[in-house]
């Protein structure tokens, strides 16, 4: 025995999967998002589409309240893909691509997010993209605000609300903001 697992053959090979010695099948990245793009509160205020809500779930987007419901990473035409490391504080980046409840393309990115040793608040750099702002709009190096949801963060998974103040297209010139009601989680990530 190895590990407290029989030597393999061709006997055995059953009865490994019996004593559950098989090594673990990988789960698919899960997540949802509820994204809120609003005009800038300061400056031009050119943002294309002040006022929208975005709901990625299934069906339910996910609130500071309720996590909703999770879409998997290749049903449905989701692509999500998520890696949370750390034990505080929290490294983490994510996307989550899918239609929204409105069939609307929705692309949002997050790199370089941080979340502090207390699990409440951190920073992360955004990248959003629908058919409505006609390009990638995006944030400033770590200029978004995270807070956690009751502490819900761990290696392989993470549920925050985000805002950013602004986010731009520099092809345009157009600025928006990310609301603060916009709210995000990630689940079944890489966290080793």
């Amino acid at each position: 025995m190895m590990n407290g697992c029989p030597r393999w053959s061709f006997l055995t090979v059953p009865l490994l999967a019996a004593l559950g010695c098989s090594d673990p099948v990988p789960r698919p990245p899960r997540g949802n998002l509820t994204l809120s793009i609003q005009k800038p509160t300061t400056g031009s205020g050119n943002c294309p589409v002040p006022g929208k809500t975005y709901v990625l779930g299934n069906p339910k987007g996910p609130s500071p309240a309720s996590p909703g419901d999770r879409l998997v990473d290749g049903e449905g035409g989701a692509d999500i893909a998520c890696s949370v490391h750390g034990s505080g504080p929290y490294n983490f980046s994510g996307s989550i691509q899918a239609l929204s409840t409105e069939s609307d393309r929705v692309t949002f990115t997050l790199s370089n997010g941080v979340v502090n040793a207390d699990k409440l608040a951190g920073t992360v750099t955004v990248a959003v993209s629908t058919p409505q702002l006609s390009g990638t709009f995006t944030s400033e190096q770590a200029g978004c605000t995270v807070n956690v949801v009751n502490q819900n963060v761990k290696p392989g998974s993470v549920y925050a609300t985000v805002s950013c103040p602004t986010i731009n297209n520099p092809s345009t010139a157009q600025v928006c903001t990310v609301g603060s009601i916009t709210t995000f989680v990630l689940e079944n990530c890489d966290g080793t």
